[in-house]
């Protein structure tokens, strides 16, 4: 996950946080939608995989924040 968020960072200029906010936002969103592909991306961000619903868990930083907004 931290080359990921090292491109939004240096693609964007956004500070490293906020970068880590919206790639959890997004693969979150991703892993609700999709659930058969929660663990891939769980792998591919080399995350714990305590959330795969998508909603409020002890890591996401953002909470449900996705399932107040509609997604």
């Amino acid at each position: 996950m931290s080359e990921l968020i090292k491109q939004i960072v240096e693609k964007t200029g956004v500070p490293a946080e906020q970068a880590q906010q919206v790639v959890e936002v997004v693969a979150n969103f991703v892993k609700q939608k999709f659930p058969q592909f929660g663990g891939q991306i769980d792998s591919l961000l080399g995350t714990s995989g305590d959330d795969n619903s998508g909603n409020a868990g002890g890591n996401n930083i953002l909470g449900d924040l996705g399932s107040k907004v509609g997604f």
